[in-house]
């Protein structure tokens, strides 16, 4: 799943709770949500639903009002598209992470640390033994690289306060290479990070992170910091951090240091004012958001850092962007619309709803289910988007029409707001995570 959207899902209901209490600390949702992008909250809850035989085909999906349900498609929309496989996952529902590695999908979920699926067939080749009361969910998977699958597990497993390692395994022997633990039980995509030459990883004690060796494992430097939270990101191969204060006492700005992929040696490309929250990378700049007005909602500033030159730009946004970033342009998408933003100043370029099914939760006030994050095919210059009922849409990238609906078809499922699917780009294909549904189809989308 997506650690972002969880995010957004856990500010709406604080803000829900307290929207006009005066007595409510400022900030108080940003500051849990950044208490809880720390620790991992999310751990496995409930027995995993039972779910009869599915039949899947690829079928003509209806397009229309978010909380309606689906309509026909508008004139022009194609709607072709082959489902090339759908595989039902073992262990329960509880899967939120997968990756893609050569003709092989990567998933981890609660009950197993690792699973292979041949991405040509469907067929589940290889999964790791199942961990014993359920284990911890990774948020996302760190990658595959060179033959090896990095991944996260339980240090204990069994233990009622297990722990996380980094886990490096062969793709071909599925044998673990070395194992690392980390302080912080996170697993998301500031937990371990891909650079040219290794892994930067948190390390066992907090506010330190590691570099270790792709092959061994081995520690071939490490960074300390003080009275900050850091995310650790790579940015064209090279490792970086993006610190914010991690209290009202500590000083009050925010930096971009860049790391030396061979020593580790810290150099700050840049200083910034007040706390501020990591959205992406566009080439080799560096997106940042400060805090939104009014204690949590409405128009941020997004500070742009060029880790070349260290130039500090600025901008204003209506809203906080969304952290996928295509070819100059912000993704996301806010109350069932996909919304598209110039990375550069911050200007929308198209608002669209993206007339999916997103039901409501009853159990959270007015939460509703969340769509996935975009998936971009740059060739074709379509945002592809997945809801938890099985229906996609393709939006152009540059225009926002649709080009393209599909849908696969999977029995109804629990409804779990804050927890998406998942949908990635394979060629020119795109493979879905739903729960325990992982498929493959290919859009064909209109021109």
């Amino acid at each position: 799943m997506s650690a972002d959207q969880l995010d957004r899902a856990i500010r709406d209901v604080l803000h829900g709770l307290t929207p006009d209490n005066p007595a409510a600390p400022a900030g108080i949702a940003d500051r849990i949500v950044r208490r809880r992008q720390r620790r991992n909250i999310t751990r496995a809850a409930g027995a995993a639903l039972a779910i009869a035989a599915v039949t899947v085909s690829a079928v003509l999906v209806t397009g229309g009002d978010t909380h309606r349900g689906t309509q026909p498609p508008a004139s022009g929309t194609s709607t072709a598209s082959k489902l090339l496989w759908r595989t039902t996952l073992p262990g329960g529902t509880d899967w939120r992470a997968c990756t893609t590695g050569p003709a092989t999908v990567y998933c981890q979920g609660a009950r197993y640390d690792g699973l292979a699926v041949d991405a040509r067939t469907g067929k589940i080749t290889w999964k790791t033994r199942p961990v014993p009361n359920d284990g911890s969910s990774a948020m996302d998977l760190p990658g595959v690289r060179d033959g090896i699958f990095f991944g996260f597990a339980d240090h204990a497993p069994g233990a009622s306060t297990p722990g996380t390692d980094v886990v490096a395994r062969d793709v071909t022997s599925h044998q673990v290479l070395w194992r690392h633990k980390v302080a912080d039980d996170s697993r998301d995509r500031f937990s371990a990070v891909l650079f040219d030459g290794g892994v930067l990883a948190n390390t066992p004690t907090f506010k330190k992170a590691a570099a270790l060796d792709d092959k061994t494992g081995r520690t071939l430097w490490t960074y300390a910091w003080k009275q900050a939270d850091c995310d650790q990101i790579a940015v064209a191969g090279v490792p970086y951090l993006t610190c914010s204060p991690d209290s009202e006492k500590a000083p009050q700005h925010s930096t971009v240091v860049r790391l030396d992929p061979v020593t580790g040696e810290a150099r700050t490309v840049a200083t910034l004012k007040g706390p501020t929250m990591y959205v992406g990378t566009d080439g080799r700049t560096v997106l940042l958001a400060g805090k939104p007005g009014g204690g949590g909602s409405g128009p941020v500033t997004v500070t742009r850092v060029d880790t070349r030159s260290g130039v500090v730009t600025r901008h204003k946004a209506a809203r906080s962007p969304g952290n996928v970033i295509a070819d100059g342009i912000t993704l996301g998408s806010r109350y069932g619309e996909g919304v598209a933003s110039t990375a550069a100043d911050g200007r929308n370029l198209w608002t669209r709803d993206l007339g999916l099914t997103l039901r409501k939760d009853p159990r959270l006030f007015d939460q509703r289910e969340a769509p996935s994050d975009p998936a971009v095919d740059l060739k074709a210059r379509v945002a592809y988007y997945l809801d938890p009922s099985g229906n996609l849409v393709g939006l152009d990238l540059d225009s926002g029409s649709v080009r393209w609906r599909g849908r696969v078809q999977l029995p109804e499922t629990e409804v779990r707001s804050g927890v998406a699917p998942e949908l990635i780009l394979y060629g020119h294909s795109l493979v879905g995570q739903i729960g325990d549904h992982l498929f493959r189809i290919e859009p064909r989308p209109g021109s």
